[in-house]
């Protein structure tokens, strides 16, 4: 079994664990072995059915260790846009997320204890906005391999 195919079956069964307990949304998004295209929006579709609960809505970034960068910019967009900066490693280069071989992953929560005002269907857009110098965008983000969106039951 080659390296590559081993690294998916940790991952998928990584995520099979996680899903047990209070996730009412959980989908990710693959990357082809070009990069995140900064053209490519990632959408998530996700419905509420319950606003009487609070939730925690994170995104999982699984990227290779052959990253070039110590974090990831992204703007998410669902009624407001926004942007947010993801810490992937510390200053001396070491990785935070968890993963064996040449494959993190690292979970990011970006709303906490989140109310929703309506039931229904809801959908998050993530672009990615690297850059180089602050001035040029990268076209092709390599190693950078999925990113899914988890949105959970918040517990007290």
């Amino acid at each position: 079994m080659g390296k590559k195919m081993r690294n998916y079956l940790l991952f998928f069964f990584g995520i099979i664990l996680l899903s047990c307990g209070n996730t009412t949304y959980e989908n990710y998004h693959s990357f082809s072995d070009n990069g995140w295209n900064t053209d490519s929006i990632v959408r998530f579709k996700y419905t509420i059915t319950d606003t009487t609960k609070k939730y925690d809505l994170s995104l999982q970034i699984r990227h290779a260790v052959d990253y070039e960068f110590q974090n990831l910019f992204l703007f998410l967009e669902e009624a407001n846009k926004d942007t947010i900066e993801i810490i992937l490693a510390n200053k001396n280069g070491q990785w935070l997320g968890s993963g064996i071989s040449d494959v993190r992953e690292f979970e990011y929560v970006f709303a906490k204890q989140r109310t929703f005002a309506k039931k229904g269907d809801y959908e998050l857009s993530i672009e990615q906005a690297m850059r180089h110098a602050s001035v040029h965008k990268i076209v092709n983000l390599e190693n950078i391999l999925d990113i899914g969106l988890i949105v959970s039951e918040h517990n007290d």
